[in-house]
Parts: C-alpha cells; structure tokens; sequence
C-alpha cells in the first residue's frame, strides 16, 4: 500500500515538480522510476521538501491517526475520501503550523490566520483556491489561467496521439465572485508508458497541463464530489 500511495502521489507531484514550481530538481526522475514500478526509494524524501504538499500530508496523519503515506492519507489530499469528513475546525490552524514550520512566508500565514474557512477541507484544490496557487512559493502568479493548471482537472479522452491527448476537462471559470464547473477542450502531453492500455472514452486526471492517471470510476466519483464541497466551502 505504501509504493501504491508512493505511485499516485509521485503521479501528481511530477508535473509542477518538473516545471520547477515545486520540491527539488533531484526529484523527476525519482518519481518517474517509482510511477513506472521500478523503485520508489526516496520519493517521500522528496516529497516531505515539497513546501504544501509534505505540511498537507502531515496535517492529514495527524487526523485521521494513519501514516503520512498511508495510501488513505495520500488520496485524501490528491482526490479526496472519506477520510476529509475527520477534519475539524481546529485542524487548519494545526496546518498553519506545520506550514510555518516548512518555510511559508509569515506575512501569508498572519493572513491565513485571518481567513478562516467555513469549513477545512484538507486536499489539493482547497490550497488551490483558498490559499492560493502559487502564493507559498512566490513561483508562479495566482489567477484563472494557473488555478486551473494547478488544480487536478478530470475527463474523457477524445483522441490519442503519440504524444497528445484530446480532453474536454471539468475546469473552473469565474462568474462575478463565484467559481463554476466549466468543460474546456485541450491537448495535453502524456507518457504511454505511464497509462499503457489507454483508450478512448476513458477518464483522465490533468495537472498542470499534463495527463498524468487513468481514473476508475470510484475516483472519478470521488475527484469529483469533494471538487464540489471545496468550492461551495470556500464560497460560503
């Protein structure tokens, strides 16, 4: 279970990883051989230098009693389960800690401090809007263009290229001040050798502009429902 949870959280950590948004640069090809079941040796170490994603996946031990790696923990965060439903109010503040810790600027966590969510939802998508892509790091600039890259986008695959998938993504657009479900349809990259028995109609996860998991329907069902509760939560 621990090279599983390894497996998928190496899956979504490579592309912002690769870009040079996130973690280390001796952490790429660590995470390829782990996706590719060769050796996933070093790849929490790497993650744990991620400066969210480690705060994120301690926050989420720490509640729900499991190991950091626990594949529990590491879906929770990337997709969402059950598992959210045993965060409480209280739980963000722990998080802000552990952010400080990791190296979060603290002008941002006097501000978090200062924003407190309707409700904590610990995953991916909820630092994405309610943090702020972008705004630990200073690496990237916080807008539609990279809350959309950032947050984990799923669909269908409409065509298959030796380097290229057509996608018509659920992604995000701004109406006034709230956030909608919208479909935009792309191209994006993608590895053969990390979904071999790809086929049209199947359902893909994109994060930063890059197919990155063939999704079975329970996590469809899953990306999906608590992709729902975090924009209701952090739109009141």
């Amino acid at each position: 279970m621990v090279t599983k949870a390894l497996q998928l959280a190496s899956r979504f950590a490579l592309p912002p990883n690769s870009l040079g948004y996130c973690g280390k640069g001796t952490a790429p090809e660590k995470f390829k051989s782990c996706i590719l079941g060769n050796s996933c040796d070093a790849v929490s170490e790497e993650i744990d230098k991620f400066i969210v994603l480690g705060p994120y996946l301690e926050t989420l031990s720490k509640i729900t009693g499991k190991d950091k790696y626990a594949y529990e923990v590491v879906e929770a965060y990337w997709l969402g389960n059950d598992e959210l439903k045993k965060a409480k109010q209280k739980d963000y503040f722990l998080l802000l800690e552990i952010l400080a810790k990791q190296g979060v600027p603290p002008w941002l966590i006097d501000e978090l401090k200062d924003k407190k969510p309707n409700k904590f939802i610990p995953t991916h998508l909820f630092q994405v809007l309610h943090v702020g892509v972008g705004r630990a790091s200073g690496s990237v600039p916080y807008n539609m263009d990279t809350i959309n890259n950032c947050m984990i986008r799923w669909g269908k695959v409409e065509k298959i290229g030796k380097k290229n998938l057509t996608i018509n993504p659920i992604s995000l657009k701004k109406v006034g001040n709230k956030f909608k479900l919208t479909l935009k349809r792309e191209s994006y990259p993608y590895r053969a050798d990390f979904m071999p028995d790809l086929k049209i109609g199947d359902t893909v996860a994109v994060h930063w502009k890059q197919a990155v998991k063939k999704l079975i329907n329970d996590e469809v069902n899953k990306l999906e429902f608590w992709t729902k509760k975090v924009i209701s939560t952090v739109q009141g």
